[in-house]
């Protein structure tokens, strides 16, 4: 500890350092008159003052707050130590900013024990001003490295301005990273994709799971995939890189060249809702699978619902932390109180709602991040070129016997052989959705003759793929077969699939046919795509015909 002695008197000065060296402070120093403890503070810089008042040249109260200013931030303890006992001159000793004083002639165990308190400050002093810099460096370096991260997630999580003219959205984030994301993409078709998301929690380690995200919705875009293809990949993704305590809750959004055919997986957020141009709720998708991240392969579930819609009708997606935003009285506002909002303002545009949440939470702290989606259904122009398809006729057969059934995903394979060899990115989702329709068709009710009466509830749907599972497991014969005829010409997919099981009436189905319950797939779904549908051989097999 270096302590610094100012006295003009030499016999104090060796006093006061005779009594310092015996206490185990050896690191003293000398000076005779303020300028000339000044002069010396600047190179030695002490850890402790002890100041005289009455000096020549300068005095104990000029030399005193030059003395701190020369300190810095660190504290520098000045023990004024003089023979004037007024008031007076005591109060300005701590005014000019001396911390202490001792009278002359000083009592050694006072000063003795007053250094060694004033060491202590001194001392915690230091440490604070050292732990500051660290923090500061940190600080500085977490800034450098958020500066980074919203680099790249700007660039990573950009909407295209094309669609910017689409589709009105909001992120709000309740921290520095959105743990909400919202991503959106041209689909080769002539249509989009967009998807709404929500990892566990907020903040940079909720939002860091964004990028494998984005790059891989992105990527299956551009290739026109299906959602379902979608989900299922993204599924898989997170698997393997979240941990077991994170998932990630989201609705993917196909619509289609058309503009108003739109294609919905909800798996774990509140549900959408689309509205017509008088305000009324005509279609809610709600939530019918678990969240991304936490099924394996063999429980994940990517069925979808479509639903025709009509131009002007508006698709409105929100995170939870909208629903669940709170009031000052503790209320949560709920996608009823959401959709109240809608009713009675059916025009109202995202920076609308947004602003109505925040005048509904007041000065209540919001404790998620908040996104808010609006698409209006209209026509759409292509905003990507598809690559021009193969002229050439070609025929792929493919047959699948009870050991392939059992271990092996075809469609998805057989999808992207035919999409790649053929040049048929543009028709990835639709055909996508009619081969896999047909093949889960002929394996669940052809092969193991499961009954579709089962999803008709929720309890019923979750019975249906338990009854599924184990009987494929027990599965020891049955044969799938599936033909695919490419006619360029005519512009046409020829599909047949056959499978080996009992087979049924075909007219039954045009009952089922009568009745909307089938959710946006099935016989229904399966006219709508396609230019014809065909059962044969009681049912065991089922021709269609693709327009392209």
């Amino acid at each position: 500890m270096r302590i610094l002695v100012v006295d003009d008197d030499t016999l104090n000065r060796f006093l006061l350092v005779h009594m310092l060296e015996q206490q185990g402070y050896v690191d003293c120093y000398e000076a005779e008159n303020g300028f000339e403890a000044i002069t010396l503070a600047k190179r030695i810089k002490p850890d402790l003052v002890l100041l005289d008042i009455v000096m020549p040249v300068m005095d104990g109260f000029e030399a005193a707050p030059k003395l701190k200013r020369l300190a810095g931030d660190a504290h520098l303890p000045i023990i004024f130590i003089s023979s004037i006992e007024d008031d007076e001159t005591l109060a300005r000793c701590l005014e000019v900013g001396g911390d202490d004083f001792v009278n002359k002639p000083f009592n050694r165990i006072i000063l003795a024990a007053k250094i060694r308190a004033h060491a202590r400050t001194r001392l915690l002093s230091k440490k604070i001003i050292e732990q500051n810099q660290q923090l500061s460096f940190y600080r500085n370096a977490i800034e450098r490295e958020h500066k980074i991260v919203e680099h790249i997630f700007a660039n990573a999580l950009k909407v295209a301005p094309e669609l910017n003219a689409i589709i009105d959205f909001v992120l709000e984030p309740a921290g520095d990273f959105n743990g909400d994301m919202f991503l959106t993409h041209a689909s080769p078709s002539g249509g989009l994709y967009f998807l709404i998301g929500d990892f566990t929690g907020h903040g940079l380690a909720a939002a860091i799971g964004a990028l494998p995200v984005a790059k891989a919705f992105h990527t299956m875009s551009s290739k026109g995939l299906s959602v379902m293809e979608m989900t299922e990949t993204l599924n898989a993704t997170l698997l393997e890189l979240l941990p077991e305590e994170m998932f990630f809750a989201a609705i993917l959004v196909e619509i289609n060249h058309s503009g108003k055919q739109i294609d919905v997986w909800n798996g774990g957020m509140p549900e959408m809702m689309l509205q017509n141009q008088g305000g009324k709720i005509v279609k809610r998708f709600t939530s019918k699978h678990m969240a991304l991240g936490i099924l394996n392969k063999d429980e994940f579930e990517c069925d979808i619902e479509r639903f025709d819609a009509q131009y002007g009708d508006r698709l409105i997606g929100f995170s939870d932390g909208a629903v669940e935003a709170m009031n000052e009285q503790g209320q949560m506002l709920t996608d009823t109180g959401i959709e109240s909002w809608l009713i009675a303002e059916p025009l109202a545009n995202v920076k609308s709602i947004l602003g109505k949440i925040q005048a509904f939470e007041g000065s209540n702290l919001r404790k998620d991040d908040v996104t808010l989606v609006i698409y209006t259904c209209q026509e759409l122009k292509p905003i990507t070129q598809v690559p021009l398809a193969s002229q050439l006729p070609i025929k792929f057969e493919l047959c699948l016997d009870h050991q392939l059934i059992k271990s092996q995903e075809p469609i998805i394979e057989l999808i992207r052989l035919l999409t790649n060899q053929l040049g048929l990115y543009g028709i990835h989702s639709e055909l996508f959705t009619v081969i896999s329709e047909l093949y889960n068709n002929a394996v669940d009710h052809g092969i193991l003759e499961l009954d579709s009466n089962l999803k008709n509830t929720d309890e019923g749907f979750f019975e249906y793929f338990s009854i599924r599972q184990e009987k494929l497991e027990k599965l020891s014969n049955g044969t799938v077969n599936l033909v695919v005829h490419y006619l360029p010409i005519e512009g046409t997919l020829h599909i047949q699939v056959s499978d080996s099981g009992k087979g049924f009436d075909p007219s039954i189905l045009k009952k089922s046919c009568e009745h909307d319950d089938s959710f946006g797939r099935g016989l229904p779904m399966l006219r709508e795509l396609c230019q014809s549908v065909e059962h044969l051989d009681a049912g065991r097999t089922v021709n269609v015909v693709f327009k392209i």
